[in-house]
């Protein structure tokens, strides 16, 4: 195997917290991913650290079941703030929360860095991922000019290795993406400026992005037939008709617009669905943890 010796970031020992005010615990959240918008020209580096998915917290006062159930939610500490990502079943998580870092008594970040092998072949990614060692990733996107751009770090959860060929792929997330032809250092990303994806790729220089965007549930969106011998691929429910679509909202439209509006309605129609697949040429690095 063909390692180079390096250092990556050990993504299990890795945290954010914070104090609350007037309190005197400290709030400890695992790293999922880290993104980095850089400026070669000058050196300058902003950071975004993506927190693990939680259902806890985040509850009105006083607390209600009725008014808030508990939803999935993620938190990125950007520069000078906490932005806090909800997830709701029903509709489209348009309803980010920021967090000024003068809210908390206390903030901080603790990146563990260890000694890692860089992996220079595909024989070598296939070769660890069968051996069961702990692989983390760092992804490069670079502006047409490769001056500015942004970089990922991430754990590598997902990944094959094909002991007959030698090949992999990586297919894990989520990860934070952005744009980074308009991403500079000094310019905070509002949470439209950041997607949230998964990522597929078998080769360093090219990945495969599924960006999360809306689907309306009244779609007619349906999964294929099988594929694979003995995999059943359709769904439990057959998708809808444009009968049924338009007899839906036909019923919607007379019995709950006049109540909440258009612009909830169509809202409340919409759902979470990696929909969206991009290829964009990356570079990317890959590390085996430990031996």
């Amino acid at each position: 195997m063909t390692c180079v010796p390096h250092e990556a970031i050990d993504f299990a020992r890795s945290f954010f917290w914070y104090t609350p005010r007037n309190k005197t615990f400290t709030v400890r959240i695992q790293i999922e991913c880290r993104l980095t918008v850089f400026d070669d020209s000058s050196g300058s580096t902003d950071e975004y650290l993506l927190s693990v998915r939680t259902q806890t917290g985040l509850r009105s006062n006083p607390p209600s079941d009725t008014v808030d159930p508990g939803y999935d939610f993620w938190m990125i500490m950007a520069p000078e703030q906490i932005h806090i990502r909800r997830n709701h079943v029903s509709m489209y998580n348009d309803n980010p929360s920021i967090a000024p870092f003068d809210a908390f008594a206390d903030t901080g970040r603790h990146l563990t860095r260890v000694a890692a092998d860089r992996l220079e072949t595909v024989v070598d990614v296939s070769r660890a991922v069968r051996s069961f060692r702990p692989i983390v990733a760092r992804t490069r996107f670079t502006s047409a000019n490769s001056l500015c751009g942004y970089a990922i770090e991430y754990p590598v959860k997902w990944a094959d290795g094909d002991k007959r060929t030698d090949v992999f792929r990586v297919e894990t997330g989520p990860v934070l993406l952005t744009d980074a032809e308009r991403s500079k250092p000094g310019e905070p990303l509002a949470m439209n400026n950041i997607d949230w994806a998964y990522l597929d790729y078998n080769k360093f220089d090219q990945v495969r992005c599924f960006l999360e965007r809306p689907t309306s549930v009244l779609s007619g969106a349906t999964a294929p037939g099988a594929v694979h011998k003995g995999q059943i691929g359709t769904r439990r429910n057959p998708a809808l008709t444009a009968n049924d679509m338009t007899a839906i909202r036909a019923g919607f439209d007379a019995q709950l617009a006049r109540e909440i509006g258009n612009g909830d309605l169509h809202q409340l129609l919409h759902t979470n669905h990696y929909s969206k697949i991009d290829h964009r040429p990356a570079s990317t690095e890959i590390f085996a943890l430990g031996q």
